[in-house]
């Protein structure tokens, strides 16, 4: 099948809705007290991989290609539902420092197992009917993409 390459960023685009459309999906079906979406879930895992390190949310930011008022709002989130506590970082004010609180380690701790389930569930989602040698060159082109742009 030939590919317009008009059309390559649109199916990236789709892609990209899709999953996340699915993340959210399974995530607030997961979590529907906490009403999470799937970035918010993401950020949790984040900090929670994390927790032997400070976490700025400019790292956040960096790391998720995420701007500045995107982070912000994700955090003002999962700090409002008492998940993360964010404090100024000690060597630079204007930095915050992000962590999960003591409800957001537990409720990581509590469902740590059913996320990176849920996660490996998208992941074969994305890959099915991909042979390992499709996926890993699909791993590579889009490692390439996001390179391009960093240029």
């Amino acid at each position: 099948m030939k590919t317009n390459i008009n059309n390559l960023g649109s199916l990236i685009k789709i892609a990209n809705t899709l999953i996340e459309k699915e993340l959210n999906l399974r995530m607030n079906k997961l979590f529907a007290e906490y009403n999470l979406t799937g970035p918010q879930v993401t950020l949790l895992i984040y900090l929670y991989e994390a927790q032997e390190r400070p976490v700025s949310q400019k790292e956040v930011e960096t790391v998720f290609f995420l701007s500045h008022p995107t982070t912000r709002s994700i955090v003002k989130r999962l700090t409002s539902k008492k998940l993360i506590i964010s404090n100024p970082s000690d060597k630079d004010r204007r930095q915050m420092i992000l962590q999960l609180s003591k409800e957001g380690n537990k409720f990581i701790n509590t469902n740590i197992t059913t996320i990176y389930h849920n996660m490996d569930q998208i992941n074969q989602k994305i890959t099915h009917n991909l042979t390992e040698s499709n996926q890993g060159q699909l791993i590579a082109n889009l490692q390439q993409i996001i390179n391009n742009f960093q240029d």
